[in-house]
């Protein structure tokens, strides 16, 4: 399966010579291209990862008029980055940096807000610093168990 990402990549490269690092970078080009390597490793365990490969071929053939000329082939080319994804996210755990910090410190905000709410209502004597104080407790300890998780993704090379 290597050598199909292999060929793949460079066609890739090829096409998008002339193409700005901007536009390189705003198009994700390189997450694309880590994503078509893993899609050629995993096709031959999973069914919807050889369904991809077909996909895949399709948009490599048009990406330079993708990434130049807005319409149907950018759209196509959105898609499957944005199915590829997810994909790789749900089903092979393959995560974006700072997912699980970004996840959690949110998930912590609300839960404090929650929290200090909860306090201020029990404790009326209690100030408006209760919810504060809240905030403070749930953004802190999401974004300490986020950062946790997220280095552990590092550590085992699980980054999109």
């Amino acid at each position: 399966m290597g050598d199909w990402a292999n060929g793949l990549k460079s066609k890739v490269k090829e096409k998008l010579s002339d193409t700005k690092e901007r536009d390189l970078r705003f198009f994700r080009i390189e997450e694309f291209l880590r994503n078509v390597t893993r899609t050629g490793e995993f096709s031959t365990k999973c069914p919807r990862c050889a369904s991809y490969k077909i996909d895949i071929e399709a948009v490599v053939e048009k990406i330079d008029e993708a990434i130049q000329v807005p319409g149907k082939s950018r759209r196509e080319y959105d898609g499957l980055i944005s199915m590829l994804s997810t994909h790789m996210r749900k089903e092979h755990d393959f995560y974006p940096p700072y997912y699980y910090t970004y996840l959690y410190s949110s998930v912590g905000t609300v839960l404090g807000l929650i929290l200090g709410f909860l306090v201020y209502k029990f404790y009326p004597s209690s100030d408006f610093i209760t919810f504060v104080v809240g905030f403070i407790i749930g953004i802190l300890s999401g974004n300490m168990v986020g950062t946790r998780k997220d280095k552990k993704i590092r550590n085992e090379n699980r980054l999109m």
